[in-house]
Order: structure tokens, then sequence, then C-alpha cells
């Protein structure tokens, strides 16, 4: 495929963002290398970061939002002794201690309270909306507005490095978590403050930053990418009989059999094995349809 052709496949491309560029804006630069219709992208990474951004092409914006729900994983770098507003090294100085008291043990000590189920307040500097008006609007406004706790998930916490100022983490987390109110949050219970100085996003769900592809390798036409049956690999696949799938190709709920448990998403395949929408596992059996992206001829 060369970049002058016209991009029409329903796919996710696994995008290495370089720093210094907003999601929005990757998310368009991948659109108009490969001439797709639309694009959106799944799980918002601050400009200044790094690492995965799932990019998804045409139809497939349509599963966004079951892909921004899949545990993350990042790389941080800390910086003892600051707090900026922003939480982050580029933003303006609002305190400063001295880190050196702080050594290893104490580090190790303090990551392992984060870990496990939390409340999280959100940064200021963040796209999260009060009545309408995004909150970063308000921060650039010198506005401070309270914010609601989030409950979010900390699976992982592990040290790779310490060297005063900085110590490196991997962690592995829930969707929602953000990354500069943890560094907060850490630099608070140390006691000398802490912001992130670098963030690099690493994996989401399945998809590893090895796998990435960079803008140059769109450009050249070197890359691969996930068809919307694979990047919803996470969900449990149902293959219907011929009536089951002449009911859900038109949005009709159906009975798959007792004993499924209620709750669950499922990707909806054709009798061929063939994806072609999401349902819904409900309480006695049924499958309720939540989005159907391929309608097929039926076998008479």
């Amino acid at each position: 495929m060369t970049i002058e052709q016209s991009f029409k496949d329903s796919v996710v491309i696994n995008l290495n963002k370089p720093p210094d560029i907003t999601s929005h804006q990757a998310g368009r630069k991948v659109q108009r290398i490969l001439g797709a219709s639309k694009a959106g992208h799944a799980g918002t990474l601050d400009p200044f970061a790094e690492g995965i951004l799932l990019v998804c092409l045409n139809d497939s914006t349509r599963i966004t939002e079951y892909l921004s729900s899949l545990e993350k994983e990042y790389i941080a770098h800390f910086q003892l002794g600051m707090v900026t507003d922003t939480l982050d090294i580029t933003g303006s100085i609002v305190r400063e201690e001295d880190p050196s008291g702080i050594d290893e043990d104490r580090i190790i000590r303090v990551l392992r309270q984060f870990e496990g189920e939390l409340m999280q307040v959100p940064p200021m500097y963040s796209a999260i909306k009060q009545k309408g008006v995004p909150l970063y609007k308000l921060a650039r406004k010198g506005v401070t507005v309270p914010r609601e706790e989030r409950r979010v998930f900390i699976g992982v916490m592990e040290l790779l490095s310490f060297s005063l100022p900085e110590f490196v983490v991997r962690i592995r987390c829930s969707k929602g978590t953000y990354i500069r109110s943890l560094a907060r949050d850490i630099g608070e219970a140390l006691g000398v403050g802490a912001v992130v100085r670098r963030l690099q996003r690493t994996a989401i769900g399945h998809f590893k930053i090895e796998d990435s592809v960079s803008f140059e390798a769109l450009q050249r036409g070197v890359f691969t990418f996930s068809s919307m049956d694979e990047a919803l690999g996470h969900l449990d696949e149902l293959i219907l009989n011929d009536d089951q799938f002449r009911l859900a190709s038109h949005g009709t709920a159906f009975f798959a059999g007792a004993g499924m448990p209620g709750g669950e998403l499922v990707r909806l395949k054709s009798p061929a094995g063939d994806f072609f929408a999401i349902g819904k596992l409900q309480d006695g059996g049924g499958v309720k349809i939540e989005k159907v992206f391929f309608r097929q001829p039926v076998k008479k």
C-alpha cells in the first residue's frame, strides 16, 4: 500500500506516540497519512507522554469504548523534591523540598501502600469536564475547583531504578488512573513532593509497545494493524447458528442457552465464524445486541 491510496479498512493501529503532540493530533496525523475517512483513539495520553495510543480507523471508531477500559501499563520517571501546578515537569513550580533524606527502602515501602484499590483525586489539568468545561481550561485561568474522588486499581508498583532525585516505576493500573495524581500522592507520602518527569505507556491490554508502529513506518507503508475482531480479543466469542444470526444481524436479542453468566460482553460471530457484532449476556441465557458492525447475508 502507498500513502497515496485511501485506507478503507476498519482496523486498529497500535501507534507509538512521540512526546509533544496531543492524542487528538496523533490520531488525525494517522488518518491523514493513511487517507482514512475517520479516526479516533482509545485511551488519551498527555501531550508530554509517549508510547501506545490505539488509533481506530473508519468503522473501528465504534469500538473505542471497549478498548479504553483495558488495563494499562506505564513506565513512569518521577522526580522528587518538587511540586508543580500540572503535577509533571512541564508545569510551574509551586513548592520545592530537599529529597536527600529519601532512600530506596523508603520508596519501596511507600509504593506498596499504593497497590490495590484506592480513591484518587484527578488533577486540575485534565480533560474531565465540570458543567461542560474541561478542568484544564479552568486551571489555565488560575481557577481550582473540588474534584470528586475516583476509584482506581493499581495491580503493580515495581521500582525499576533509583538515583536521587529520580526513580523509575513500572505501573499496571485500571482505566481512569492518573499517573500525575500518583506522583502527587507518592510525593506527599514521602514528605518531599514529586512530579512526573517522563511517562511512557508500554501496554494496553494485549497491545504491547514492542509491536507498536511509528509515524515514519506508516509513511513508508510498512506497518501492521489489528482487525476489529483481533482488537477485541479480550472478549469471549460466541458463534451463532442460522436462526440466532438472523435475529442478531438485525439488532434483535436472542436466546443463547441457560447457564451463561450475565453481564459479560461477547464477540458475536456468524455461522461461518466471521465477527459482526458485540452482544451482552443476560441472566437467563439471553443475549442483548450492543452494536452491529457488519450485516451479512443469512444462509437460506
